[in-house]
């Protein structure tokens, strides 16, 4: 489920009009230094144009109504090669800070998208059985949000090869509402062919260290079997496993894809969280 509370995730609507200015002030810096490039030789041009391709990444997702602060990082990004090809033009050093500084945020962005991909990698196999961990997220109308059906959709396709194994969807009520994110996710499963008997609600937890600590409780009270997998977003999944380490969870992930719309910013906005989270 979206984390709460987080510096940056929990008060997002809050941050909504920082996160505006903020990506104004950039495409203000990268406009500029665009104008500073003219007239354009072709290695400009080309730097030029990647500058406004990065921008429009930013674009198409505010005309959207995606505000998020996964935006800021793109846009800061944005800047670098405005900045270089300002600099080939004119000479000017004071382009080259925000040349560093935009290159800088995509390399380090670039470096955690290494490393959270890797921990979507199972690093040992897994015998039959054991015992799965699915993490909420939101729900809308009683029905799950994408990001969370695709996480459905991926502890189906777990169980379907480990059928012997229980479930536990754990997800408590982030919305009045609506049910708990885990009463959702049970129904869902056992729609699709999941004995009830097999699916644990664990309904309490209201982020993702409530989730892992809760679903950890549970397994020593019930007694179930290992291995333990981790069910989460793609993006998710190397804060996630680091949380369930801390809580005693030795767990083998699950990844499920991010929508490829939304793939990116969500990327960022995880990386922003694991920097600055609570």
């Amino acid at each position: 489920m979206a984390d709460a509370p987080h510096t940056i995730v929990a008060t997002e609507r809050a941050w909504a009009l920082r996160v505006i200015v903020l990506l104004s002030v950039c495409t203000t810096v990268t406009a500029v230094f665009i104008i500073m490039s003219w007239p354009f030789t072709p290695a400009s041009l080309l730097l030029v144009a990647l500058s406004c391709a990065v921008l429009a990444i930013d674009v198409f997702h505010l005309v959207r109504g995606e505000i998020s602060v996964g935006l800021v990082p793109i846009a800061i990004s944005a800047i670098g090669p405005a900045a270089i090809a300002a600099y080939m033009a004119t000479g000017n050093v004071f382009a080259l800070p925000a040349a560093v500084t935009g290159f800088g945020v995509a390399g380090y962005m670039l470096f955690w998208f290494e490393r959270m991909a890797r921990a979507n990698q199972p690093t040992r196999d897994a015998a039959d059985g054991g015992t799965a961990i699915v993490l909420g997220c939101a729900v809308k109308y009683g029905k799950p949000s994408t990001t969370l059906q695709l996480r459905l959709d991926a502890a189906l396709a777990l169980w379907q090869r480990h059928p012997g194994m229980r479930v536990i969807v754990t997800g408590g009520v982030s919305d009045p509402h609506e049910r708990s994110e885990a009463a959702v996710m049970a129904s869902c499963l056992e729609a699709a062919g999941i004995p009830r008997d097999q699916i644990i609600i664990e309904d309490r937890a209201l982020n993702t260290e409530e989730n892992l600590a809760n679903a950890r409780a549970l397994i020593g009270q019930r007694g179930l079997e290992s291995p333990v997998w981790l069910v989460t977003s793609d993006y998710h999944m190397w804060r996630a496993a680091a949380i369930g380490r801390s809580v005693g969870l030795d767990t083998i992930p699950c990844a499920a894809k991010t929508p490829t719309s939304t793939r990116l910013i969500q990327w960022c906005r995880e990386v922003l969280v694991i920097l600055f989270g609570s």
